[in-house]
């Protein structure tokens, strides 16, 4: 497995599959707070709306028991992509077809070997994964990335954007399959606190190897 960093050293998973890397997790408020920091007073008065719809996770809190407020909810399509030209080059939201040949990929992929939270070392990721993947219910890439029972994120579909996902009841009742259903916001400026996402990126290795890459349907 292909382990990177973005530049607010959270982890990205290359899918050789797809021809992309992929956030490991959603993209979280610590990730989005330092480009809101870059970024000046709009973008604060934005985040101060998110953080309205989806609070942070207060300090008496359990991090597993709460962890869709670890992540951005609420968040609209060209906020998201606005933090992705500011992480750079490359990183852009999934099509459809992307996320879902990703969650194929997880899908079948078992935990790695070596223990991922030290792999991670001392990012800021280290300590939620190493707690999530003791209690987490199942053993595949698609549990631990929070693919399966997360949040429902951000995909473009053509030149429309749907949400992909099926969060745990617990958080978000739902009946939805992310391999067949896209979720329509009645209104695309809507925020809805239980949609986030995570990024892609797709650069040298991807063009340099796009001819052998098999798309998973």
């Amino acid at each position: 497995m292909l382990l990177t960093f973005d530049r607010t050293n959270f982890p990205l998973i290359a899918v050789e599959e797809v021809g992309v890397e992929v956030h490991l997790l959603p993209v979280t408020k610590q990730q989005f707070a330092q480009f809101v920091a870059d970024s000046g007073p709009l973008e604060q008065a934005r985040y101060q709306k998110l953080l309205a719809l989806n609070p942070a996770i207060g300090p008496e809190e359990s991090v597993i028991e709460a962890r869709e407020r670890l992540f951005v909810g609420g968040i609209l399509p060209a906020e998201a992509r606005a933090f992705a030209r500011w992480l750079g080059e490359g990183f852009d939201l999934p099509t459809v077809k992307e996320w879902r040949g990703i969650y194929h990929a997880f899908k079948r992929t078992s935990l790695p070997r070596q223990d991922l939270a030290a792999e991670l070392a001392d990012g800021p990721a280290a300590a939620f994964v190493a707690e999530w993947a003791k209690q987490m219910p199942g053993y595949l890439m698609l549990d631990l990335s929070l693919m399966r029972g997360g949040l429902v994120e951000w995909a473009r579909q053509g030149r429309a954007w749907v949400g992909l996902g099926a969060p745990r009841p617990q958080f978000q009742p739902n009946l939805w399959d992310p391999l067949s259903h896209e979720i329509k916001p009645l209104h695309p400026n809507v925020r809805l606190p239980y949609f986030g996402f995570r990024l892609i990126r797709r650069g040298e290795w991807y063009l340099a190897n796009r001819e052998n890459i098999r798309y998973l349907e």
